[in-house]
């Protein structure tokens, strides 16, 4: 694999079993199913990915209940890249650890992405995987604007938090396979919000790639009309 040279050798797994709680759905029901432009939420995802030229195949993890429902979306979408589908677990370190079982193992750089963020820039994207020529991830992330503050009980302010050096981060996160992997496969793996913290702790390089606050993630009902109007929005904007 030369410099910046990843075509064909990407895969990537979509994290997409959540319970959806935060969406207030009726219990078996989940966020990824709901409406974006007509189109299931999850479905725009897969479709961007298959779309970049570096993404090899896809695995798409699903609560057990949901693996039947979304195999009937599978003829939607592009039939010249594996499209697999897999069973996620309670926690998010489960479903990614299935997802990495199904990616075949000549894959070089494996990356994870949230399935409800439907709108991550495919240029960013790009320039996570020319990250990995000098780090071991890439993640994307907008540099914290607001004052941060950290709050107790009832709301009580208990300290204001120096904003210097942080970063809120996105997906998709990019790593090279080998070490994904390694963090993976230790028997005291402690889950995290994130894969890449999981890097970090292991005390492999992960960087962070500037991105953009259109990469929204679908977490609540407010969410979903914001997702829309910026849906519209890129049909204007060579993201």
């Amino acid at each position: 694999m030369t410099r910046g040279d990843h075509g064909g050798s990407v895969w990537v797994i979509v994290a997409a079993a959540g319970e959806s709680r935060r969406m207030g759905l009726p219990d078996g029901e989940s966020k990824q199913f709901l409406l974006l432009g007509g189109e299931p939420i999850l479905s725009h995802s897969v479709r961007r990915l298959l779309d970049m030229p570096e993404v090899g195949g896809l695995v798409v993890v699903l609560h057990p209940s949901h693996t039947l429902r979304f195999a009937n979306e599978l003829f939607c979408f592009d039939e010249t890249k594996p499209l697999l589908l897999a069973e996620g677990g309670r926690q998010r370190s489960d479903s990614v650890r299935a997802g990495l079982l199904e990616v075949p193992a000549e894959a070089e750089v494996i990356a994870v992405h949230d399935g409800a963020r439907p709108l991550f820039s495919r240029h960013v994207f790009e320039r996570c995987l020319e990250a990995l020529d000098e780090a071991d991830g890439a993640v994307p992330g907008i540099e914290v604007s607001d004052t941060l503050k950290r709050a107790g009980g009832a709301g009580a302010v208990e300290k204001t938090v120096d904003r210097e050096g942080l970063w809120a981060v996105q997906t998709p996160q990019v790593f090279r396979a080998a070490p994904l992997r390694e963090v993976y496969g230790r028997p005291d793996l402690t889950p995290a919000t994130d894969d890449a913290a999981l890097l970090e702790r292991a005390g492999f390089k992960v960087v962070v790639v500037p991105s953009t606050p259109a990469n929204v993630k679908i977490t609540t009902p407010a969410d979903l009309p914001l997702a829309g109007a910026l849906l519209s929005w890129e049909a204007e904007a060579d993201v």
